[in-house]
Formats: C-alpha cells, structure tokens, sequence
C-alpha cells in the first residue's frame, strides 16, 4: 500500500467522523472534502513530523509507515516523538500496509488491526474529529485500561480460535484471563521476580508468538508443580514459583495467538498491574467477556459507598461501637479480634465479588488498628506469636454466583484483596506470611442460587460463629423477566405462597433469606428494587418474609442508584436488613441521615407493621371513586378534532352525539379528543346519519373478530363503550400513572360535558373538597407508598390508593374550607391558560403563585391532621400509617364485636 492510499483512507475518516454517526465509506470512494484533506497533507501546510514519511494532521492524528512487521515498534517511535508531547494529537497511527496500531494519546487505549479492517474501528478514531466515544469514568485508570486491554485481547483470541468462544470451552477461556491477570499482578507486586513472567513469555514466544500457546500451556503446568515434579518440561520453569491454591489446577491448555492477540498480551503485560482496585476491577474484568456491558463499564456493579451502606449497619458498625467501647482495654481488644475471626459473609449473588472484596478489606483495616491499639497498650510483642498474622481468612467469605466467568474473577479479586491487605500489614508491622504457595481460597460456587441449598454452600453458624448474608442480587420486574427466571420463582415460592407471579425477581432472595436467619439466628441485607417496598407486592410478600418471628433491623429508603460509571443507572433502590426479632436498636436512614426507629414495617417507614390491601369502598368514608370509560372498539368512536369537525359539518344533528373525551394525556398534556357518546334511545337517530353510522358498523367489525370473548360480546352494542359511566353536573380526574418528578398528582375538574377514559380514576359529581385532598403533597407520598410505581412513574389506584388513604372526621368547617382551597388551586391553574398541567408542574419551572396555593393548601390540610404543617415525608407517613394501623385495629374489634 502506498502513500497516497494510507492518506486517503485516514483523510476520509477524519473528515467522516464530523458529520457522520457511522463509518460510511468504501477505500474506493473518495469525497471532495477527502481530498481537500489529502493535498494539505502532501504539500505539508499542516505537516510537522519529526518522523521519516510521517504526518503531523495538527491535533488529530500522528502518523508514520512502518517497516513490514513493525508497526508495533513504529507505534512506540510516534509514543516518544517530541512533536507528539508538544501537539497532543488525539490519534497515533503506524502502519506497514497490512497491519495497523494505533492509540489514543489521552487514554492510552491502543488498536491493532488489519489494514483491511480499518473502517470497521471508526468509533476508535472519533477523538480525531474532538468527539469521546464515552465520557470519562471517575474511576481509578488503571482499572478502566486493563479492562479495555484484557477486553481486546479476550477478542483477538476469539477472533483467532473461534472453537474457544462456544459454551464447551468458555471455562478454560475464562480460566485462561484469571490465570494471565493473577500472573500479570504477581510479577507488579513482587510475589513473583519483577517482569519474570512477562520476560519468559515473550523471550520464548516467537517474535510474533507464534508459540505463545505453548510456553503460556508449560508455564502454568510448572506453576501447579513444586520443581522437583516438573520432568518433561522445558528447563526454562525451573525459574517460575509453585504456586498451587486451585489456579493452575485442572484442565491446562490455551488458544493459538496470531500477531494481533500477542501483541495485547504484551500491552497488558505493560500495565502495573499492583495498582488495581480488586473492588471495582473485579466487576470491571467481569465486562470482558461480555460485549454488551462494554459500552458502559462498571454499570452493573455496586459502588463502594453502596456496598458501605449494606454491610456497615449489618455488621461492621456494630464492630466499631465494640472498638470504640473497649480501646483503652487490652483484654476487649483482644475478645473482638477473636470475635472477628469467626466472622463469615455470604454473598449469594456474589458477581465479580464486590461484597465479598470490600467486607475483607474493612475487616482486615479494622483487625490492624485493633492491633496497633494493642501494641500501644502492652509493647511490642503483645500479641504474641500466635497472632502474627491475620485470622481473617479468605475461606471465610462465601459466594454463589451464576456465570462462571464471574465466579472465576471472585476468587480472583479476593486473591488480590488478601495480598494487598497483607502488603498493610506488613508495612505496619514489618512481617506478613509468604505470597506463595496459596493456601486459603475464598468459597465461590457456581451455580444457580435459587436452586441451590445455601446451607451446603455456607454451613450455618456452629458456636461463636456469626454469618451475614449480604449482596445485591438481580432485580427484574415480572414484565421482563425470562421463562426460566419466573420457572425460578415458583421453584422458590410455589410450596407457600399462593400468588407470586408479579413479584420481582429479588424477591426469590430475600424469601431464601429469610428461611436461613429463621432456622440459625444469622442475619441478612441485600439492595433491592424499591418496588418490593411498594404496592400490592408488600401485602403479597413481606408477610412471607417477615412472619411472627422476624423483623427488618434497618433500612435504607428510596435513594437512587450510583456508581463510578460513565453513565449512571436511573434505577430507585432500597437497602432492607433482616434479622430476628429482638429488643435491639433499628435504624432508619432517608437521605443519607439516619434515625433510631421503633418498628420498621414492609413499606420502611417507623410505623407499626400493617400490610395495606384494596378495598371496594373508602375505608374512612371518602366519596366513590370509579373508573373511566373503556372504550373496546379499536379507535372507531373516538375523533380528531378535525374528525369531530368533518362530522358536523356534513351533518349538523352529530353535534348532539359528541363529547369531549378526556385520558390522562388530555388532562396532563392538554390534547384535544372526541368521542360518540350514544344513548340506546337515540340510536336510531344516530344511524341516520351515515358518518356515525359507519363508525357503529366499522365498531361492530373489530368487536367480532376479536380473540377475547368479552369483546366479542361487546359487539351486540357497537354504538357504546364497554362502560357508560358519565357525570351529571361534574367529574373530577386523576390520571392513573403519572411523572414522579411532579410535586403534586395531577388532577382536573370538568363538566358533565367530557367523557373519560379508563386511564383516568373518576370521581363523579364528588364535592370539590376532594381535589384539595388529591392535590395535596400528603395523597402524593401516601400514592407513592401504598400504590407503587409503573417504571420510575406514581401508579394511581382507587383501590388500593383512594379507598384506603387516612382522614380524620373532618368538620363541616373544614370541610368548607378544603372547598375553597381547591377552587383556589384551579383558579390559579386557569390563570395560566393555555399552559397545561405539564407545564405548570414541571419542577423546574412551576410558577411561584401555583407553589404558593399548593402550599396553603398543605398547611391547611395537614393542620387538620396534627394542629400543624408537617415537617416532612416522613412524618407525614408515619402519621398515615399510624391512622390507618388504628383503623384496622377498630374494624378488626368491630367485626368480632359482631360475630360474639
């Protein structure tokens, strides 16, 4: 390939990287703008290379050919050019025609390719044209570039030995990255010779290893054999460890490497590798063999903080207050090192084992200044030489975990964990154990966790033993879960609840849970969805989980989900802890504060433990609120406005069989539709006009062929909705879901003149009190609680939302004044016409007359409640909790008042 043909392809992937959103060219096609680019390059207005032949392409991009072979070594002249570190091209690029490496400058992120292949890497050269292909993680980047490393090598090998990326040998491929990153760390932090493992392998491996299969298979074999058992290999082992510990155990073999492969095992052997974090980088690895959690790294794992969040009320919290009792007593100090020891955490959702990393590291942290303390307190060799050492093992840390490739890289990480959590040590005290061999090695089964029998995984606690579950298992609602991921819940829930269909898939966990704290007094916490916290699932679940015996120790509320990725997941959690009943302290935390609470209840509020159902009817006597019209006939009744104009212009009498039609779009958004609305006495008028009458006919054909009987049935009255519900003088609406970023529920009041549809609950010719009720900020937080949410949205229920929200007896009085306030509210809104809802609500831009009646309306109301404003949510629910707990209490003394 000559000159003029590289400048070309690169030109046009500059210039195509503007405009374009994919890479769009052909090598034969050539653009105006292509060779505008191409003539700067050649009479070198723009060329400042200080390499023979290269090409300066200002901030862009640095290039220089390459040698037949080189383009590796000719990748590493542009790294050391001086003209690199003064321009900071966004691109270097070295090529001999046939194989291309390329980096960016500001990563360190390298490709290496077939020329042929260059235009299927346009996304790698967008930083040429000022665009990031993601943004910038705030994460430690060492971690971020060995997962893009190990990502690519992962794919040049599998692009090389495509038998190695089927289910049959996915093991021994994943095998193979754990043992390459152990061999890679070992030789960064000294447990093995500095470069020992990197120099032996690329010294025997060929140029372009060719043989880098064979010398990675020779090495791995030595490294599980003590040397005087290594007959028939190559004396070259003689120099590598025994390491043992399980990771060179088994099945030894590995895939071919073409050039490509070798030459990112050599970058990633170049990394220092004894700076990674094994907390995060362990989910980090977890990506590579994953091609869809590449775009977005670390996005499935559980950030450190969150993690904190989980295990510091489980358990470590607890150890500090035990420290902090006991620091100035040796003997104290030294009873909490002995109760630490029998510690064991399990994380039955373990993943790359970020709960299992970071529970040793804490651990471990507070193990060496209990031992500092100690040494302070009786000199120097306090402990004796029965406490040297840590006697906190990584056997005691347990995993179940589902991919194979995880599990393997959990192991992996607590291996590194330990190693450097010795490393302290020993720059604490001047002494740890030998690196080598292994001995110890965390318990990580793969498997199933909802088929699995955890007892047999981590054996229950027998003496001074204490085990915490903790994790963050999958969470997935109904709608999306799998055929076999709902086969899983009924194997977990079939045999003693009666209706689990619409629970969450981390529901299945904290059922298992609770059977194992039930039977062996542990305890337990995992991250959830707040959904289980929510709705009809509370009713249906919690009393499952919790019984007569158990009971939630503390809780995290709703807090959104963070981690350190490039894109932060929208996902609303909850942290739920539990344990069995006793007299100790529960914590409530909202917003990052937490709070000595009485009772937990299911809903996580400091309220007594009631489990809201639906009810028919207001249980404290508010008016009937039904639903909307469904209307069941495919769109045939209902009009456009230009439809609705159609029909009255071609016959004036349609008028009379129009109504306004209202869903939760046309309360919220302001959208304009129509309906027919056709009494049974004035269907043969109806039919005499044909426009109608066409609409009846073409209702009656979809209704007949429908699947659904009830449908079907429909079709004997084609004129109609399924449901004729419409007001006599008024209506007031409340859509049935709506946005969570509104500060009030959305409702509106119309006249008998508007039909609504069954995405609205009705309330028919109800008093306009109940719009100060719907509209107030304490039905928002009630709604929110008890009804649950549709994705991120407040789904509204008259069942289980309406009919059951608290009311003291309201005097005509307030009652009267509630009226007011209401018509306060709409008089506001109505001033603002034509602004809709929507716009009127949005948080950011609610208008400050609108905030203010809202405001006085809370005031109002909550008055009525407790003589004042309450002073947030949380107050305001328990005092809804606490109204509806006793309400149940009176009903329930009343009923058996009755039956005696």
């Amino acid at each position: 390939m000559n000159p003029t043909e590289i400048y070309d392809a690169l030109s046009k992937i500059v210039e195509a990287s503007f405009d374009a959103d994919e890479f769009p060219f052909s090598f034969a096609e050539a653009t105006d703008a292509s060779q505008a680019a191409i003539s700067k390059l050649r009479n070198g207005s723009t060329n400042k290379s200080d390499l023979p032949g290269g090409v300066l392409f200002g901030k862009r991009f640095h290039y220089a050919p390459a040698p037949t072979g080189k383009s590796d070594t000719t990748l590493e002249q542009l790294r050391a050019s001086k003209k690199t570190k003064s321009a900071k091209p966004a691109i270097l690029l070295a090529t001999d025609g046939e194989m291309i490496a390329a980096e960016h400058t500001a990563s360190g992120e390298t490709l290496h390719c077939a020329f042929k292949e260059l235009g299927d890497q346009f996304g790698f050269f967008l930083p040429a044209a000022g665009k990031e292909r993601y943004r910038a993680v705030e994460e430690n980047p060492v971690d971020v570039k060995a997962t893009g490393k190990l990502a690519k090598l992962y794919d040049a090998l599998i692009r090389a030995n495509p038998d190695w990326g089927t289910d049959a040998r996915r093991h021994e491929m994943n095998q193979l990255m754990m043992r390459l990153i152990f061999c890679m760390f070992a030789e960064d932090v000294g447990i093995f010779p500095e470069q020992q493992f990197s120099r032996l392998i690329f010294t025997y491996a060929d140029d372009k290893g060719e043989e880098a299969h064979k010398v990675l298979i020779a090495a791995f074999q030595a490294m599980n054999l003590p040397r005087h058992k290594r007959t028939g290999l190559p004396a070259w082992t003689g120099e590598l460890d025994y390491v043992n510990g399980g990771l060179f155990a088994g099945v030894i073999d590995a895939p071919k490497f073409n050039t490509i492969a070798f030459r990112y095992l050599r970058e990633a052997c170049g990394l220092d590798w004894g700076k990674i974090n094994p907390d995060i980088f362990g989910s980090m690895i977890q990506s590579v063999a994953d091609a869809k959690q590449r775009s977005e790294l670390g996005m499935h794992y559980t950030s450190v903080p969150n993690i904190m969040k989980v295990i510091g009320p489980l358990f470590l919290d607890d150890l500090d207050a035990e420290i902090h009792k006991g620091w100035d007593r040796a003997r104290a100090l030294q009873q909490t090192l002995g109760r630490m020891s029998h510690i064991r955490v399990f994380d039955p959702a373990c993943g790359s084992g970020n709960f299992l990393v970071v529970s040793y590291r804490e651990l471990r942290a507070r193990e060496t200044r209990i031992m500092q303390r100690l040494e302070e307190l009786e000199g120097r060799n306090a402990m004796g030489t029965s406490e040297m050492f840590s006697r906190i093992k990584i056997d005691h840390f347990y995993g179940i975990e589902i991919s194979d490739f995880a599990a393997e890289t959990a192991k992996l990480a607590l291996f590194i964990a330990e190693y450097q959590a010795n490393a302290s040590f020993k720059a604490v005290f001047g002494r740890c154990p030998a690196a080598l061999p292994l001995r110890d090695a965390a318990r990580i089964h793969t498997g199933n966790a909802l088929r699995l029998d955890w007892e047999e995984i981590c054996p229950p606690p027998v003496k001074e033993e204490e085990v915490f579950i903790a994790g963050n298992p999958p969470f997935l609602g109904s709608t999306f879960q799998s055929r076999e991921q709902k086969t899983d819940l009924a194997y977990v829930f079939a045999k003693d609840v009666k209706s689990f269909a619409a629970f969450d898939f981390v529901a299945a966990w904290f059922f298992k849970a609770s059977c194992f704290v039930r039977e062996y007094a542990v305890r337990a916490a995992f991250v959830s969805t707040n959904s289980i916290c929510q709705g009809q699932s509370v009713a249906a679940l919690w009393p499952h989980i919790l019984g007569d015996d158990l009971e939630i120790s503390f809780a995290h509320k709703d807090f959104k989900w963070s981690n350190n990725a490039s894109s932060k997941a929208a996902v609303i959690c909850s942290i739920i802890g539990i344990r069995r009943a006793s007299k100790e302290d529960k914590f409530l935390f909202s917003n990052g504060f937490g709070s000595l609470s009485q009772n937990i209840n299911s809903y996580l509020v400091d309220s007594p433990h009631v489990f809201v159902d639906s009810i028919r009817r207001s249980m404290f006597g508010l008016p009937i609120m039904d639903y909307g019209n469904k209307p069941v006939e495919g769109g045939s009744l209902i009009l456009s406005p230009e439809e609705r104009a159609e029909f009255i212009v071609s016959d004036p009498r349609s008028e009379k069989f129009i109504r306004k039609f209202m869903g939760s779009m046309e309360v919220v958004r302001g959208v304009e539709r129509y309906c027919l609305w056709i009494r049974d006495d004035d269907l043969a008028e109806a039919n005499s006009i044909s426009m109608i009458r066409n609409r009846i006919e073409k209702s009656r054909d979809i209704r007949i062929s429908m699947k659904d009987a009830g449908g079907r049935k429909l079709a004997a009255r084609p004129h109609q909705f399924r449901d004729l519900l419409a007001p006599k003088n008024h209506a007031i609406l409340v859509p049935r879901v709506t946005s969570e970023r509104r500060p009030y529920l959305p409702v509106e009041r119309v006249g008998a003149d508007v039909i609504s549809s069954d995405l609205n609950q009705v309330l028919y010719d109800a008093p306009e009190w109940c719009i100060a009720l719907i509209a107030s900020r304490l039905h928002l937080v009630w709604i929110a609680t008890v009804c649950g949410k549709l994705k991120s949205d407040f789904r509204y229920s008259n069942t289980l939302g309406w009919n059951t929200f608290p009311v003291p007896k309201f005097t005509d009085e307030q009652l009267e004044a509630l009226s007011a306030s209401a018509r306060r509210i709409l008089k506001c809104r109505y001033s603002h016409y034509p602004k809709t809802i929507a716009d009127l609500y949005d948080p950011d831009k609610m208008p400050d007359d609108i905030r203010a009646v809202h405001k006085e309306n809370d005031d109002l109301l909550e008055s009525m409640y407790i003589g004042r404003p309450f002073r947030n949510d949380t107050e305001r629910l328990e005092t809804l909790f606490k109204l509806y707990a006793a309400k149940i209490k009176t009903l329930e003394t009343a009923s058996k008042k009755k039956k005696a």
